[in-house]
C-alpha cells in the first residue's frame, strides 16, 4: 500500500536543517521508495546540488525515480548509503542523462555485484564523475575489471572499494588500466590483497601521479609527501616520460636505500640536476647509491637533510671521484660529525661546492697573500711619506 507523504513539508524541513537551498539530507526522516518517487516530481528540488538519503532500505524503484526525474539538473553529489538499490538500481542511474553535473556518487552497502559495476562502466553519462564509493558491496575481481576498462570514467580521481571481495587478480587488472588517467586515491582495504596486489596498486597510482604532476615541459616533477616508497621508486625509474626531467622532488616520503637503488640505475633520469630526498630514511647505503650512480652524475643540487646519513656516507662522496657537477649539498640534521663535514672541503673533485661553505686551504693562503700585499703597500706608503717630509725640511732650510 502506498504511503502518504507531505513531501513539500519534508523538503522544507530538509532545507532548514542544512541551512541552505542546495543541500537535502533525509537521513533522519521517515523516507521510503514512495517518498523518493514523490520528491523526484517536486519543483522545489531544482536548485539542489547535494542529495543524501541513507539507511532507508530504498530499492531500485527509488533509483529509477531519480534517474527519470528532470528536476535535478544541478545535482553534483548523490549519496545513498545503506540501501538496497542493487544492480538494477545502479543501471537506472548509469543510463540516465538527467545528471549532467554529477561529480560524486556514493553507493556503499547497496547489494551491488559485478553486473552493477559493468552497468556503471558502460555508462556514457559519467564523464564528469570524480568520486565513486562502492564500499561494502560484492563487485569482486570481475566488477573491478569492468571499472578498469570504463571509457567514460576519465575524470575519476577517488574510488572507494573497501570490502568488495577483491583479490590480487582485480588489483593487477586495475594496474594495467589506461582508462582512468586521473585516478589517484584508491581504497581497497579489507579485501584479500597480498603484497603482489598492493604493489600493483602502488605502481598504478604512481604512474597516474606522474601524469598528473609532471610539468608541461617535462622538466619538473613534485611527488613530495605522498607516502611514496621503494615500489613507487621502481616505477619512477622505469618511466620513459621522465627522460627530460631536471628537477625531482621526493621529500617527506617512505623511501629507503632500496628505492634509491632503483633511481640510481635508471636510464631515464640522466638529465636530473636537482634531487630532493629530505626526510626519507635512505641512510648511508642510499646516499652511496646516488654518489656512485652513473645516471645521476649531472646533479648540481642534492637535498638529503634528515635522511639517516653518517660520516660513512661523507667518506664515500669524498673518496669516489664522482659528483663533479655538484654545487650545493644540503645534508643538515643527519648523524654526521663536524669533522666528517669538514672532509668535504678537501677532495679536488668537490672544489666546485658552493654549499656547505668551507674555509679551504687555498682560500686561506690567498687571504694571507692579500694581507701581505696590503702590508707591503702600507710600508711603501710610509716610506713615501717620510721622503716627502724630508723634502719639505730641505726646502725650508733653503
Amino acid at each position: 500500500m502506498k504511503k502518504f507523504y507531505n513531501i513539500e513539508g519534508l523538503i522544507r524541513n530538509g532545507f532548514k536543517l542544512s541551512r541552505d537551498y542546495e543541500t537535502l539530507d533525509f537521513t533522519f526522516a521517515k523516507f521510503g521508495d514512495d517518498a523518493v518517487q514523490e520528491m523526484a516530481k517536486s519543483r522545489s528540488i531544482k536548485q539542489v546540488r547535494r542529495l543524501t538519503i541513507n539507511g532507508k532500505k530504498l530499492t531500485a524503484l527509488s533509483a529509477q525515480a531519480l534517474a527519470r526525474s528532470n528536476k535535478l539538473p544541478n545535482l553534483e553529489s548523490l549519496k545513498l548509503y545503506k540501501n538496497k538499490i542493487g544492480d538494477e538500481g545502479i543501471k537506472y542511474l548509469a543510463e540516465s542523462d538527467q545528471f549532467p553535473n554529477l561529480k560524486s556518487l556514493r553507493l556503499a552497502w547497496n547489494e551491488i555485484g559485478p553486473e552493477g559495476a559493468r552497468n556503471l562502466a558502460e555508462s556514457s553519462h559519467m564523464e564528469n564523475l570524480t568520486s565513486l564509493a562502492l564500499s561494502e558491496n560484492q563487485i569482486g575481481d570481475e566488477g573491478l575489471k569492468y571499472l578498469a576498462e570504463a571509457k567514460s570514467l576519465t575524470s575519476l580521481e577517488i574510488m572507494d572499494l573497501r570490502k568488495n571481495k577483491i583479490t590480487d587478480v582485480g588489483a593487477v587488472a586495475l594496474s594495467k588500466s589506461k582508462c582512468l588517467p586521473k585516478l589517484q586515491t584508491i581504497d581497497l582495504t579489507d579485501n584479500a590483497l597480498t603484497v603482489k596486489g598492493r604493489d600493483a596498486l602502488a605502481e598504478f597510482k604512481v604512474f597516474n601521479l606522474i601524469r598528473a604532476r609532471l610539468s608541461e615541459d617535462g622538466n619538473k616533477l613534485d611527488l613530495s609527501n605522498l607516502g611514496i616508497g621503494d615500489v613507487e621508486c621502481k616505477c619512477i625509474a622505469e618511466c620513459e616520460d621522465l627522460k627530460d626531467l631536471t628537477h625531482l622532488y621526493l621529500e617527506l616520503n617512505k623511501i629507503t636505500d632500496k628505492g634509491i637503488a632503483h633511481l640510481a640505475s635508471s636510464e631515464y633520469l640522466k638529465n636530473v640536476t636537482l634531487l630532493s630526498l629530505d626526510r626519507n630514511k635512505i641512510g648511508d647505503e642510499g646516499f652511496i647509491h646516488i654518489v656512485k650512480s652513473e645516471s645521476l652524475q649531472n646533479i648540481q643540487v642534492l637535498m638529503v637533510e634528515n635522511a639517516g646519513i653518517t660520516d660513512k656516507g661523507i667518506n664515500a662522496i669524498c673518496e669516489e671521484e664522482c659528483m663533479k657537477s655538484l654545487l650545493r649539498l644540503y645534508i643538515e640534521e643527519n648523524d654526521t660529525t663536524e669533522e666528517g663535514l669538514e672532509l668535504l672541503a678537501e677532495p679536488e673533485h668537490l672544489q666546485q661546492l658552493e654549499y656547505p661553505e668551507f674555509d679551504r686551504e687555498e682560500e686561506i693562503e690567498e687571504e694571507e697573500e692579500e694581507e701581505e700585499e696590503f702590508e707591503d703597500v702600507e710600508d711603501i706608503e710610509e716610506i713615501e711619506e717620510e721622503e716627502d717630509l724630508g723634502d719639505e725640511t730641505e726646502y725650508e732650510k733653503e
